[in-house]
């Protein structure tokens, strides 16, 4: 086998030393790309592919998976911001499944699992750090379950309870948002969230919950003051009503006038405040009686009239009285209280929270287009084409099939009605409406248009150059490498034999004496000799026959009988019928 290896070898050798420049150079560029062609193929078929396992990780958690991954000795990748780990897509699911029963990602959010492991002596203050600490914890879940949440931080404050109730003093929160890229949250959510907050501790007002993004700035509006949060929520909410009436306007003069060819702008003077008003109405003419109460007094009786002297005389103790008349009295007294029933009416009248004191309204629409006659067009060419001819230059200015007119008045009256019936303009109330046609301004988008077309157009040749070059490299490649490389392989190699048997005597006696002559014999190609078609088929029917008669010689035999007995009938002969048959 060594000498075997050796002999190739030196033959090899000596090829490669015979060969011409020009082929010496092709067999080894191609031996050089043949051989990066296959490292490149084993090293992308040994590259791995990797896949997401954890995304937007903190750095406690992606340091905490980094640890599980290196003891497990998978192999992993991660981005430069720390926060994205990859592994191979083949164990994804299943380490995601592990790392969950562990725990991870954590987040550093604590709930009420806190409480699931109780050790004996633990203190009230560690206990009322816990139940604080795990009451942060489920806030930070539900808050990161709202879309546009990545993650939160909360805060609180609670203080101890006070034995008086004027000693007590109230909790407060902070919460902080960190919000995914391009989030910006509504003003409904800010609010739930203070509302989630404050209704989940005891004690704390929604106006006590500060929210702030992560990049400080605060989101909660004066938590501090109601007043400027009612005026905050006035503003937002006449802001709605403004808008509204906006859309009414331009969603009804749109189907006259066209899409995006109306404008209009509402202000609204809305009151807030909110009365409560009884109203009680009697109606005099609808009385009746309703009860009578009569009550009557009659008293008689007699007494004595006055005696004596007027003066001192008669007033004194001992005198007796001078005789005189009795005095008779005679009373009656009558009462009669009579009640009459008056019908009333009583309103309660509760307003609403809000009422439109004022309207103002300014419309703006542009002009209508009117479509241009085929006549005027022709008129219009025909000018066109000989104010060319008398100035000598053609004119490359397009005919517009289309002009822009003004609204007449009247239907600017239309529209100023269609308006009021819109949003309701009252004259009374002192609503102000205001309806003019103006010509729009239109931008020009004929040059943006034309750039967009010439990036495109660029782009279209430097793929296509790019895919010529790539092709053109392929065809040279071929051409220069793989078909000489291919030729050299069947091209004839008489020169070779030629060049390599001796060319003289002393050559060939030298050879004789160094006992090459075997070598050179192994070495020189065999010639096959010519092949003659007939002699071929012959051969093969020959194989043929002789394959079906070891096969059967008993079928044989019979086929070789009746070709016998056929040669006797042609001569002349009959057969015996009794020795085919027993044949």
């Amino acid at each position: 086998m060594e000498d075997y290896i050796k002999k190739m070898a030196t033959q090899i050798g000596e090829f490669f030393t015979n060969l011409s420049p020009g082929r010496k150079l092709a067999m080894t560029a191609t031996a050089v790309v043949i051989f990066a062609g296959i490292s490149a193929m084993f090293f992308w078929a040994g590259d791995t592919s990797y896949q997401s396992l954890m995304t937007n990780l903190n750095a406690e958690d992606s340091a905490n998976i980094i640890r599980i991954l290196r003891e497990k000795k998978i192999p992993f990748k991660v981005d430069p911001t720390g926060k994205n780990v990859s592994v191979p897509p083949d164990a994804i699911y299943q380490l995601r499944l592990e790392l969950a029963t562990m725990g991870l990602p954590q987040t550093s959010v604590v709930g009420y699992e806190v409480f699931d492991k109780q050790s004996l002596g633990q203190s009230t203050f560690v206990q009322k750090l816990n139940q604080k600490r795990a009451l942060e914890g489920e806030l930070m879940r539900s808050i990161n379950q709202i879309s546009g949440v990545k993650r939160s931080r909360v805060h609180l404050a609670i203080p101890q309870k006070a034995a008086f109730v004027e000693d007590q003093k109230k909790s407060s929160a902070s919460v902080v948002l960190d919000l995914d890229p391009g989030t910006q949250l509504s003003e409904k959510q800010i609010y739930g969230i203070g509302n989630l907050v404050s209704r989940a501790v005891e004690g704390l007002d929604i106006v006590d919950v500060a929210i702030m993004d992560g990049m400080g700035k605060v989101l909660s509006k004066n938590p501090n003051d109601p007043l400027a949060a009612a005026t905050a929520s006035q503003h937002d909410f006449r802001a709605k009503v403004e808008k509204d009436f906006e859309h009414k306007i331009e969603s009804v003069l749109a189907r006259i006038v066209g899409d995006g060819r109306v404008v209009a702008r509402v202000s609204a003077d809305i009151d807030f405040s909110q009365t409560n008003e009884t109203q009680t109405s009697y109606d005099g003419d609808g009385s009746a009686i309703r009860s009578v109460q009569r009550d009557q007094k009659s008293m008689e009786g007699s007494r004595p009239g006055p005696y004596g002297l007027a003066g001192a005389a008669s007033n004194t103790p001992g005198t007796p009285p001078a005789a005189n008349a009795q005095v008779k009295t005679d009373t009656k007294t009558t009462n009669e209280t009579t009640n009459y029933e008056i019908p009333q009416s009583v309103k309660r009248i509760v307003r609403p929270a809000w009422e439109i004191r004022k309207l103002s309204v300014a419309v703006v629409v542009d002009g209508k287009t009117v479509r241009v006659p085929a006549s005027a067009l022709a008129n219009a060419s025909a000018d066109a084409a000989s104010a060319a001819g008398a100035d000598g230059k053609s004119s490359q200015t397009p005919v517009n099939t289309a002009k822009t007119e003004a609204w007449s008045p009247e239907k600017l009256k239309e529209f100023e009605a269609i308006v009021a019936s819109s949003v309701g303009i009252d004259r009374k109330r002192g609503d102000v409406l205001e309806v003019k046609n103006m010509e729009f301004s239109r931008e020009d988008f004929e040059e943006a248009t034309r750039l967009i077309a010439e990036n495109e157009r660029k782009t279209y040749v430097q793929n296509l150059v790019t895919y010529a070059i790539i092709g053109l490299t392929i065809v040279l490649f071929f051409l220069l490498v793989v078909r000489p490389f291919i030729k050299w392989f069947t091209d004839n190699t008489v020169e070779s034999v030629d060049s390599f048997l001796p060319q003289t005597i002393e050559e060939l006696e030298k050879l004789q004496k160094n006992q090459v002559i075997q070598q050179i014999e192994d070495s020189v190609p065999v010639v096959p000799e010519r092949v003659d078609p007939d002699k071929v088929e012959g051969e093969m029917l020959k194989e043929k026959i002789t394959t079906l008669i070891d096969s059967n010689p008993h079928k044989a035999a019979l086929v070789l009988k009746d070709w016998m007995h056929g040669n006797i009938d042609k001569r002349g002969g009959a057969p015996d019928p009794g020795k085919g048959k027993t044949a």
